[in-house]
């Protein structure tokens, strides 16, 4: 067997973490749109948003427009629904979140380090592991 079959060998559970971790979305959370859910509604123009209403009760809209005194969207099940906007306490959208993406992938590369790390100490032959490495 050659010493790059060896190495990669070596190195397979190290190639998939990576592989893994690049593939992960980036985190996200909701952000409450603001001044008011009829304004950010109009501005910003969001493709989907989260609704809280008055009564604490949430529901998730696709392609929101406000009507007259109403906010109008679809759900999941493609059906129009629409909610008076003095029954809407908030709306949020889904924002990337920065420092929490950057620790996800910080992590990841602690893992994936180890991985190779404890791949390498386990190889038979460990200088070749380093040699290509």
């Amino acid at each position: 067997m050659t010493t790059l079959i060896r190495c990669v060998r070596a190195r397979r559970p190290g190639i998939a973490c990576l592989l893994l971790v690049l593939h992960l979305p980036a985190c996200t959370s909701w952000h409450v749109g603001t001044p008011t859910p009829a304004q950010f509604v109009e501005h910003e123009h969001p493709r989907k948003v989260r609704v809280t209403s008055a009564d604490g009760a949430t529901i998730e809209l696709v392609s929101p427009v406000v009507r007259g005194d109403s906010l109008v969207g679809t759900t999941g099940a493609d059906s129009t629904v629409s909610l008076a906007l003095s029954d809407v306490r908030s709306v949020a959208v889904r924002r990337t979140s920065t420092g929490k993406t950057l620790l996800l992938v910080g992590a990841g590369v602690v893992v994936v380090a180890g991985v190779v790390w404890i791949a390498a100490c386990n190889s038979s032959d460990v200088n070749a592991v380093y040699s290509w490495c």
